[in-house]
């Protein structure tokens, strides 16, 4: 791998040659978001167009604003009659997202969503992800829920292609306010108190409960909240199908089996885990006996053949329908993450 600085060198070079729609052709932010005004600004995006600096930093503060008033555990409740979309990794993929919002609805007060980290990175299109889904947020916050993933911080976004795709969209201030806000993002969800939404998996310590992770210091880069480093375990970490905990490639967490999958359930009264984190070839998985999904979203990944999925949970049960489904075509678009220099 070539140094970081050439790295970043590199990418911009391949980036130069395309050009976004310029900003006076643009649309007007109001000052509150509606539910009507998103379908204005997924359409305006859909053209390539991109927001003034002054409106993304202004898009993302407001997001960022409600996030810091929820708690790292959100607490959600599905009623018999209504249900809830859970989606996994997006990475960038603006039009897979806007694909599933075609076939299951967008998000609403009758449809909500709990999308689970990953927004950005490899795809040519996260800005435009986390710029729609915070405005559906803001729109309707008890119908869209957001969990931080591994990828929304500093390194990965820097060598991932996030970091090049904001300088080149827009500039390093709305780069840092993207990283203020993805500081904010909760960590993890409990849904009627029997199914557990995290990112990446379980901790190095059993008897972890849902309690302690809410003490966790959330508004920082992970690996810096202090302690056990508690919040980058759970963004970094992998299930394996054999017994114990055992050592990952990955800089943080570790790759836990089936007991304790079964030890942290039991220990919080708690059925089922949903966590992303690694690509599916048929958009999602059931391993450690069926109690634990990996749920994979973006379709196509890196140019691989995989299916993307979502989860559909219905009623106070949370009865479980995985829906898979292909790429979509999208636009012609930088490469702002070179994955042959990972190879």
């Amino acid at each position: 791998m070539p140094p970081k600085a050439k790295l970043k060198a590199r990418r911009l070079i391949r980036s130069q040659s395309y050009r976004m729609v310029a900003s006076a052709d643009s649309i007007i932010l109001p000052s509150q978001i509606t539910v009507d005004f998103v379908p204005k600004l997924i359409h305006f995006f859909k053209a390539q167009k991109t927001l003034s600096m002054q409106q993304a930093s202004q898009l993302l503060e407001q997001g960022r604003a409600l996030l810091e008033t929820l708690p790292n555990v959100l607490e959600l409740k599905v009623n018999d009659g209504q249900r809830l979309t859970v989606l996994g990794d997006t990475h960038g993929q603006f039009f897979d997202l806007l694909h599933v919002f075609e076939v299951n609805g967008p998000p609403s007060a009758d449809n909500p969503y709990l999308v689970n980290g990953d927004f950005v990175d490899r795809g040519s299109f996260g800005s435009e992800i986390v710029f729609t889904l915070l405005a559906y947020k803001l729109a309707c916050p008890a119908s869209v829920h957001l969990l931080r993933g591994n990828h929304e911080c500093e390194i990965c976004t820097l060598n991932y292609g996030f970091k090049n795709e904001v300088h080149h969209k827009y500039n390093a201030t709305v780069y840092a306010n993207f990283m203020h806000t993805f500081n904010a993002l909760p960590l993890a969800a409990v849904i009627n108190r029997k199914v557990f939404v995290v990112h990446g998996g379980l901790w190095k310590r059993k008897g972890i409960l849902i309690d302690e992770i809410n003490t966790i210091n959330r508004f920082c880069q992970p690996g810096d909240e202090g302690g056990e480093a508690l919040m980058a375990q759970m963004l970094w970490s992998d299930p394996i199908e054999l017994n114990g905990l055992h050592p990952s490639l990955r800089p943080y967490g570790a790759s836990f089996g089936p007991d304790y999958t079964h030890a942290f359930l039991a220990a919080n009264g708690l059925e089922f885990i949903v966590r992303s984190h690694e690509m599916q070839d048929d958009g999602y998985s059931l391993t450690h006996g069926n109690q634990l999904a990996t749920l994979f979203s973006a379709p196509g990944y890196c140019g691989d053949i995989n299916k993307g999925a979502f989860l559909i949970l219905s009623g106070r049960t949370c009865l479980r329908h995985f829906i898979k489904f292909a790429s979509s075509p999208h636009p012609a678009a930088p490469d702002y993450f070179d994955l042959a220099m990972f190879l």
